[in-house]
């Protein structure tokens, strides 16, 4: 199986833990703090004449070319929260599967996504986020000798949007997304170019979010705070599939380690799986609940192996206790 899509696998389990963040600090006690092979470190960089500040855990004896994957928060949070919303659930994968992971924080609680709709100060600002993962990559590349062909992004929300951004932007920096509880801007809402270049790409939906519209239309903050329009979940993943020359119908099914029926039983919420796959091509995996997933307590569980095929590694499943709702 190629790099990219054994690392979409990877991916897929570490945003299925995104997928447990929202609202988990206002359901849930603050998780304990797992032990860990080396210390997590808080750090600042300087980029465009501003100091970015991130937190990052490199396991003890990373391997030379070893992955790095970026977790970016959602509107105001940082760092520091989605760490912890998550329950260190992407600490605990990286110290078993030997990746580093990095938290940064947006600029002022938020990121430069590319919507013309945006309202963060990075928007407004025009702040070079994509500058700062590019620095970002290049230090940990100097300081542990990561692989800069391997580095992934997942994002939440906000930093879902980030991603879209990169992809469209820097597809040369990045080897997958995996973006939970956002849509595409519409083309009207683009302030940069659209995607172009074939990408693995993961996307977890609720289709009853009421902040990011699962059919598609405006965005909005509860029914205020507008954020301008997105294309629906659907149309999201047809259109990635459709960049990366996909031609073959999609495949709909529930993820493996859930009950045929899709019930989810007591492991969780009802969770579906939509691929688009075809040799030589890199995949797209659209997973959607009939609840609001991303804004639910409730937490998502899913075999890995449901996301690049029978011969995936096995992957831990996602930290139990963590719960979703969006800020």
């Amino acid at each position: 199986m190629s790099a990219p899509v054994t690392a979409l696998a990877a991916i897929g389990v570490v945003a299925l833990v995104c997928a447990a963040a929202y609202g988990y600090l206002l359901h849930s006690p603050k998780p304990a703090e797992p032990r860990l092979s080396a210390p997590v470190t808080v750090d600042t960089i300087t980029v465009d004449d501003r100091t970015r500040a991130y937190q990052a855990f490199v396991p003890a004896d990373l391997p030379p070319g070893s992955p790095l994957l970026f977790v970016l928060h959602g509107s105001q949070q940082d760092g520091r929260t989605i760490r912890t919303a998550t329950g260190y659930g992407f600490d605990k994968l990286a110290e078993r599967h030997k990746f580093a992971v990095v938290y940064p924080d947006g600029y002022k609680r938020g990121w430069n996504d590319g919507r013309t709709s945006a309202v963060t100060p990075a928007r407004k600002e025009d702040v070079d986020d994509e500058g700062l993962i590019a620095a970002l990559v290049e230090r940990f590349r100097r300081r542990h000798g990561i692989d800069p062909a391997r580095v992934f992004v997942t994002g939440f929300s906000n930093g879902g949007q980030m991603a879209f951004r990169l992809a469209a932007r820097t597809p040369e920096r990045i080897a997958a997304i995996a973006v939970i509880g956002a849509g595409l801007p519409t083309p009207d809402q683009w302030a940069v170019t659209e995607p172009k270049h074939p990408l693995p790409v993961l996307l977890i939906s609720g289709t009853r979010d009421p902040i990011m519209p699962y059919e598609g239309g405006e965005a909005s903050i509860f029914g205020f705070q507008k954020r301008g329009t997105v294309l629906s979940a659907e149309i999201t993943a047809r259109a990635f599939a459709e960049v990366n020359g996909i031609t073959r119908p999609p495949i709909s099914r529930p993820p493996a380690g859930l009950p045929l029926d899709g019930s989810g039983g007591a492991d969780g919420p009802s969770v579906s799986e939509t691929r688009y796959s075809q040799p030589g091509k890199a995949p797209v995996v659209a997973s959607r609940s009939p609840a609001a997933v991303t804004r639910s307590p409730t937490p998502t569980t899913a075999s890995p192996g449901s996301w690049a095929g029978p011969t995936t590694p096995s992957m831990p499943r996602p930290p139990s206790g963590t719960s979703s709702a969006r800020p």
